[in-house]
């Protein structure tokens, strides 16, 4: 079952790709690591590494809010709050799995000034969408923080 799974996934993957691309992958995987600078091949894991787990943060977030919506929302304008909150966080995590997207691409790069160049900007990319993820978890957070405790004392009439 798996070996069928597996080939139906690589048929999905490689269905238009040219045959010397699929045959010189590795190669190309091979030349897109070693025209990567070891700074900045470091600095891109440093940046999955952290937003990997502002990710899990993230999605334990949403889970939260997901759960005790029923709890404390018991006016529309709770529920949207609420909805807001999630849809913020929705966005971060977004943010995230883009600061996590790999550095490859099939097709084949020409030279190695071209790869660094698209390393450079990938790093900017990444370093700053994080930056900016990471920051906007911290408000939500703090804003989560103070609107469940005030969802819940308030009572409309």
């Amino acid at each position: 079952m798996k070996r069928m799974l597996d080939r139906a996934l690589y048929s999905a993957i490689t269905r238009r790709w040219e045959k010397s691309a699929i045959d010189n992958y590795s190669k190309t995987m091979q030349r897109h690591e070693t025209a990567t600078p070891a700074h900045l091949s470091s600095a891109l894991q440093r940046i999955d590494a952290k937003a990997t787990g502002l990710l899990a943060f993230v999605a334990m977030m949403i889970a939260g809010l997901g759960i005790i919506a029923p709890l404390v929302a018991q006016h529309p304008i709770e529920e949207a709050i609420i909805i807001t909150e999630i849809s913020v966080y929705l966005l971060t995590a977004i943010g995230c799995l883009r600061c996590l997207s790999v550095l490859n691409t099939p097709e084949p790069v020409a030279d190695r000034a071209a790869m660094r160049r698209h390393a450079d900007r990938e790093l900017v990319i990444r370093q700053e969408l994080y930056r900016i993820c990471h920051r906007a978890s911290i408000l939500f957070t703090i804003l989560v923080m103070i609107s469940l405790p005030a969802m819940l004392a308030w009572r409309p009439d």
